[in-house]
């Protein structure tokens, strides 16, 4: 390993993307121990990607559709109970 190959890169890197983002690519890569200057420039260059949004999700068959019949839910174990009930429950 040359220590001053790698410096150079490095150096070289931060006039192209700036000293704060490869500050902050050495810190990764150092989490990650990883020192090469090839580690950081791969950094580098995945965070300068810039990826598509993702689109709607378009179905091309009828069969695909989900039909989907939930019955109603029972709500009326929520409702507060009368003494009566109260005392039923609890025999």
């Amino acid at each position: 390993m040359n220590p001053r190959h790698h410096l150079r890169q490095i150096v070289a890197l931060s006039e192209i993307y700036g000293r704060d983002k490869v500050a902050r690519a050495i810190e990764d890569a150092f989490l990650c121990q990883a020192f090469g200057c090839h580690y950081i420039a791969n950094i580098l260059e995945q965070r300068e990607r810039i990826l598509p949004e993702p689109g709607a999700l378009h179905l091309t068959r009828r069969q695909d559709l989900l039909d989907l019949e939930l019955p109603e839910p029972d709500l009326s174990i929520y409702d507060p109970q009368t003494d009566e009930q109260q005392g039923e429950t609890r025999r």
